[in-house]
């Protein structure tokens, strides 16, 4: 029983650290605003702290109970509005911000447009093109500012159509949408299929990088609610860097991340997906686009063609 005793506070300890642990620390750094807009910030705490220790045993633990129900149901809700905010975050805007999402989407993709220009002018270059005769080779300068606009197309949507409001936006829908023109596959309706083949090892690498997306989003939205204890105390502002910090540096950098991953799956594991649908590898590389278009719409809506002959496996 003592080993059974053990293992359950354990685990215990790891759901809590999990999930209550932010949620402990938003509540405190609120507890240390409201102390900090008092006059006497350690007697208003010492006066606080006296009260409960002046508390009956019946009322501190029902004091205790509904603290812990507060952490435990306001980690709940940040959870649950992680995936909303993430959908904010890329772009996915109600329809009274249509007429802003459209302008900025419009400028990300005037703004890759010439950045595509100017990628081509340095390439030509790079490589000795013919239009390129006559022209110095690039400086180390010019080199620098080749990689960064390579870069920066590589994670922006080709379609001007499918540009998003958003850098993060951007970022997952260039994700979403390579293996499309690379491979004719759509990574948005083959996704589910294309885990159940996955290995173990990379499931867990994609886990990993989706929790630290995740977990850059939940930072912002702790720290955005914050800013209601400026009615405290004006140190509350300093939620505004950590904001920042967390949706404009670190989430575009989990959305690389998770990117590369997502890309890398479908780059060395999309022939099993083939096998398991039975469906024919395509010949060559010339082919595969065409047969991975044929392989998306079959998935999405079926086919009763007599010419689409399933593999056979042997």
């Amino acid at each position: 029983m003592t080993t059974f005793w053990g293992a359950a506070a354990g685990k215990l300890v790891e759901r809590w650290l999990a999930t209550g642990l932010a949620a402990s620390v938003y509540w405190l750094v609120m507890l240390t605003a409201w102390a900090l807009g008092r006059t006497h910030p350690r007697k208003s705490l010492a006066e606080a702290l006296g009260s409960v220790g002046a508390m009956r045993a019946g009322e501190q633990i029902t004091l205790l109970l509904l603290v812990l129900v507060g952490l435990g149901g306001s980690g709940l809700l940040i959870r649950q509005l992680t995936m909303p905010t993430l959908r904010l975050l890329e772009g996915y805007w109600p329809r009274i911000l249509a007429p802003v999402g459209t302008r900025l989407s419009v400028r990300h993709a005037e703004r890759r447009a010439a950045a595509s220009l100017a990628w081509n002018a340095l390439h030509a270059r790079l490589v000795g093109a013919p239009s390129a005769a006559g022209l110095p080779p690039l400086t180390a300068v010019e080199r620098l500012g080749y990689a960064r606009l390579e870069a920066s197309l590589r994670w922006s949507p080709r379609e001007p159509e499918l540009a998003m409001p958003t850098r993060v936006g951007n970022i997952l829908r260039a994700a979403e949408a390579e293996p499309l023109h690379k491979y004719g596959l759509d990574a948005v309706l083959l996704w589910p299929h294309l885990w159940t083949v996955l290995p173990e090892s990379l499931r867990q690498d994609l886990g990993a990088a989706r929790q630290r997306l995740d977990n850059a989003v939940t930072a912002g939205l702790w720290s955005l609610l914050v800013l209601p204890a400026v009615y405290w105390t004006p140190w509350a502002l300093l939620a505004v860097p950590a904001v920042y910090g967390a949706w404009c540096r670190l989430l575009p950098r989990a959305c690389l991340d998770y990117g590369i991953l997502l890309q890398a799956s479908f780059d060395l594991h999309r022939q099993e997906l083939y096998r398991a649908l039975r469906h024919p590898l395509p010949p060559d590389a010339a082919a595969e686009r065409t047969a991975g278009l044929r392989l998306t719409a079959y998935v999405y809506r079926g086919s009763d063609d007599p010419a689409m002959v399933f593999d056979s496996g042997s």
